[in-house]
């Protein structure tokens, strides 16, 4: 039983792996970090900043919905797991 709840955990969450590949792609890559800096730099609204987000995930072979970013940017502001790179996080908290 055990194993099963935490199979469909998984499976709901599943999201989550794919945000910490992509925080793995950001944190070795200093031109993706550069264009969500720029962003942010250059007004982007939240909405704007989280399709950025999925967009370049998806470039770089990791998907996960924009839905999906918004449920880790509420839980990480709540101090719940950390899926978003701490980068990120900072630019975040700008929006």
């Amino acid at each position: 039983m055990l194993e099963t709840v935490s199979k469909e955990l998984e499976e709901a969450r599943g999201f989550e792996s794919e945000m910490r590949k992509f925080s793995d792609v950001i944190s070795q890559n200093a031109e993706i970090q550069e264009t969500l800096t720029k962003a942010v730099d250059s007004g982007i609204s939240r909405d704007g900043f989280r399709d950025l987000y999925v967009a370049t995930a998806k470039e770089n072979g990791c998907n996960f919905s924009a839905s999906d970013m918004e449920v880790a940017m509420h839980e990480q502001k709540q101090g719940k797991d950390k899926v978003i790179p701490t980068v990120v996080q900072k630019l975040i908290t700008v929006l």
